[in-house]
């Protein structure tokens, strides 16, 4: 058998340039999970191809409320072109309006129905809901009639701008036909939008978004929430990943259905799941791109979150991203790119 002289050289080489090969590329995934804030340790990106198993949809399955017409929805989804993805501007600072709704608010039994005409609501404390109610912009109004708004605090604080809390879940608050932007302050705001914590909202026709927060929160064993056909972000899209920018994110416990709704734009996850405590998310009939880490998140034991039917678009690393023993369960095993 004939040797050649050069081949021990030309494999070294070649084995050489392999592991450089390997090093850039974990380097590059080790300062990618920095700047996402990701712990990249554990984390399991899953496609929705390989997510096969199935679990019973149980309480998701529920029949959703019927919605009022209102001219703006065609085909289950938001009539929203491809380029309106920032809120058109509602300039104001008069807090007239804002002071008005928080005295009504308050006034209200349980029960009441609160109508909101044209106009900018602006808020200079969070707006607490603690009693079973509906919220709703007047016939004929969409979101874009009506706007309320606030400023985040300068001081971190796990809060949203308007709070949701107490009520049992076939009582839930519904929040209809509004936008409902968390502004800029001097710092970091680890909040949203519109945070339930221990109480139930049902969030219909809305859009939520926020400089430097998420659009929706919901905390606590007790929490429960969903959304209906609402537009979410961009949420912390001019800021970066370290801060709390989902579009959603549920926790501790809660459970979380979105249906027929459209995100972009959110400097982490668009849908998310997290926390130790079982909770539940249902994630059906969604469009979802723009988002700095992937689409849909579990993260934490026993968290779940089923999907059927989602149109995903360009994400920073995948569709569906599991880790610390979370699961992403597609019932219908399948989804389709978001055509751009």
């Amino acid at each position: 058998r004939k040797s050649w002289p050069g081949l021990a050289s030309f494999t070294m080489i070649l084995s050489a340039a392999r592991s450089c090969l390997l090093l850039v590329v974990a380097s590059s995934l080790h300062a990618a999970s920095a700047f996402l804030a990701l712990p990249l340790a554990g984390v399991r990106i899953s496609s929705a191809a390989r997510v096969s198993s199935k679990l019973p949809v149980s309480w998701a399955a529920a029949p959703l409320p019927q919605l009022r017409s209102r001219g703006m929805v065609q085909g289950g989804l938001l009539r929203v072109s491809a380029s309106a993805v920032f809120p058109e501007a509602m300039s104001s600072e008069d807090t007239t309006l804002g002071d008005e709704l928080v005295r009504r608010i308050a006034a209200a039994k349980k029960g009441d129905t609160i109508v909101l005409e044209k106009g900018v609501y602006n808020l200079e404390a969070t707006l607490e809901i603690d009693k079973q109610l509906t919220l709703t912009s007047a016939e004929g109004l969409t979101y874009r009639d009506v706007l309320i708004q606030g400023y985040a605090p300068d001081y971190y604080v796990d809060n949203g701008l308007i709070l949701v809390t107490g009520q049992l879940e076939n009582e839930p608050v519904i929040i209809r036909g509004v936008s409902v932007y968390y502004r800029e302050g001097t710092k970091v705001a680890k909040s949203s939008s519109i945070r339930v914590d221990r109480g139930s909202a049902d969030i219909q026709e809305c859009h939520l978004y926020a400089d430097m927060g998420s659009g929706l929160c919901v905390d606590g064993p007790t929490g429960h929430a969903l959304v209906q056909q609402c537009r979410i972000g961009p949420c912390c899209w001019n800021g970066n990943a370290a801060r709390l920018g989902y579009g959603i994110v549920a926790d501790a416990g809660a459970k979380l259905r979105v249906v027929n709704s459209e995100i972009s734009h959110c400097s982490k996850s668009g849908v998310a799941c997290a926390g130790s405590a079982a909770t539940q998310g249902f994630v059906s009939g969604c469009k979802i791109r723009a988002c700095g880490i992937s689409a849909i998140a579990a993260e934490g034991m026993n968290t779940v979150v089923q999907c059927i039917k989602l149109n995903f678009g360009v994400v920073r690393l995948d569709p569906m991203a599991e880790f610390g023993g979370g699961k992403c369960v597609f019932l219908d095993d399948s989804y389709t790119e978001w055509q751009i």
